[in-house]
């Protein structure tokens, strides 16, 4: 059995999936305890959230204290004495008077510490770390060697919003096992991650939810090349499918590039939840009318033209005419943004699709497509998809040294590059199966980058020095195929 949760800014969505589909909604006026106490504690529990989002989107600027260990003769923010060299050895070490004199007074929200070559040898981040777990809970410190590449400043930029979350992502983890101790998180990419991992690099999380709704709208329609329009409550998210699976591309935060890959979306500022004052306007203001709230909304608007969604009678606080206009404003700013892209289908998600997709198709000039379950579409996805993760593999022949996302792994002798790829697969394998995931899902382990040189010392070769990059896919889980 598949139980997949998808919590959003108006309900928690709830998918469970055995011999059949069941799904419905939570308010969350209600509380995720209430959601949690709705499934059952048999099968599989995947979790997607845009807390982590909305908290760096909506929250204010985080107050982060950043640790940099760049090495000699390098300037960046924070940056304190110690370096490991590119090869992984610590050719300096810390002074650890520096890092207490730094943390003493300090009441940052969180730190982050990174370390150039970290990713290679993580020791000396690890040791700053413990002298900072003096200061601050550990909950507030992140480091950046778990990410994995060695893109400096990119790795410095993802760390950072790493500890502006990591707390609340810890809360809401501990919430979630108090009822059910065993779950995954949705990616980024629309893969899983066990709660560990997801607590070394919280920023996985980020936009979980477009990667969900395409999971599930595909899932649901198996429609491989189409357009997902997934009409929420605060927004209208766009998501593209290509071949069957959704587009990808590096997330990009405050103009600086992270080490985030996600579902490539598109957001109009518009949902059923957002409130008309003089006009639509791009915000909520709580639940429409019909749902309890005290202003009206997109929601009422589509009730006053005639559909009947909640309590119609507390919507009936605008004209017709009115109404009118607002639903007519929104079919043409959804329009607009749906003609970039020149879909042939459209895949309608989210509560209201039912009501607005077929005028929002014929407008562009697209086929419309409401799937069974497509209000809970996002659910339905985190149920469906598979554990999926990524690893930085660096070996040194000389040094005897073989590590992964900074972490020494059982070094050994290769007799050629396929060798060293056959045994770097079966560390991302078991890797996966330590969280859990099924033998069908892990047999295809993609290969995203390798290079090999050798080192010449004396005219002869000393060492090969061999990085990899190699990745497990999200996707939907062979299991619920």
């Amino acid at each position: 059995m598949f139980t997949g949760i998808d919590i959003g800014g108006t309900n928690t969505d709830i998918a469970i999936i055995d011999s059949e589909i069941k799904t419905f909604k939570v308010p969350n006026s209600e509380g995720l305890n209430s959601a949690l106490g709705k499934i059952s504690s048999s099968g599989r529990l995947a979790i997607s959230t845009s807390q982590p989002l909305n908290d760096i989107i909506t929250g204010p600027p985080a107050d982060i204290k950043t640790i940099t260990i760049p090495g000699p003769g390098l300037i960046y923010p924070g940056a304190v004495k110690g370096a490991v060299s590119h090869r992984g050895d610590v050719v300096e070490p810390i002074d650890p008077g520096e890092i207490h004199t730094l943390m003493k007074g300090s009441h940052a929200r969180g730190v982050a510490i990174a370390g150039k070559f970290s990713v290679r040898n993580d020791i000396l981040e690890q040791e700053v770390f413990d002298i900072v777990s003096e200061y601050f809970s550990e909950e507030q410190i992140a480091l950046s060697s778990p990410l994995g590449a060695l893109h400096f400043p990119a790795r410095i930029h993802t760390t950072r919003f790493n500890a502006q979350i990591k707390g609340k992502v810890s809360k809401l983890i501990s919430q979630i096992q108090s009822a059910c101790p065993n779950f995954y998180f949705v990616t980024s990419t629309g893969g899983l991650t066990s709660a560990q991992r997801a607590l070394g690099n919280p920023m996985l999380l980020y936009r979980s939810s477009p990667a969900t709704v395409a999971n599930g709208a595909y899932f649901l329609s198996r429609n491989d090349d189409c357009l997902v329009v997934d009409i929420g409550g605060t927004t209208t998210e766009l998501v593209p499918i290509k071949n069957g699976k959704p587009v990808q591309e590096t997330v990009i935060l405050n103009g600086s590039k992270t080490l985030i890959q996600a579902v490539h979306a598109t957001s109009v500022p518009y949902g059923g939840d957002s409130c008309i004052r003089e006009g639509l306007c791009s915000f909520r203001a709580g639940s429409s009318r019909s749902f309890g709230g005290g202003e009206p909304t997109l929601t009422d608007a589509l009730n006053v033209t005639g559909a009947r969604i909640g309590d119609v009678d507390r919507s009936e606080v605008i004209t017709s005419s009115c109404a009118q206009d607002i639903v007519q404003f929104y079919l043409d700013q959804v329009t607009a943004a749906i003609r970039e892209y020149h879909p042939k289908i459209l895949i309608g998600t989210g509560y209201l699709a039912h009501y607005l997709l077929s005028e929002i198709a014929e407008r562009a000039h697209a086929i419309g497509i409401v799937p069974e379950h497509a209000a809970s579409a996002n659910a339905v996805g985190a149920a469906v998809s598979r554990i999926s993760l990524e690893v930085h593999v660096h070996v040194d022949t000389e040094r005897k040294r073989l590590t992964l996302n900074g972490s020494e792994y059982p070094y050994k002798e290769f007799q050629d590059d396929d060798t060293l790829l056959a045994y770097a697969s079966d560390l991302i394998r078991e890797r996966a199966r330590s969280e859990g995931a099924p033998e069908d899902d892990i047999q295809d382990v993609q290969v995203h980058f390798f290079s090999a040189y050798d080192v010449v010392k004396g005219w002869r070769i000393t060492a090969r020095i061999t990085d990899i990059i190699l990745g497990i896919a999200p996707g939907i889980s062979m299991e619920a195929l």
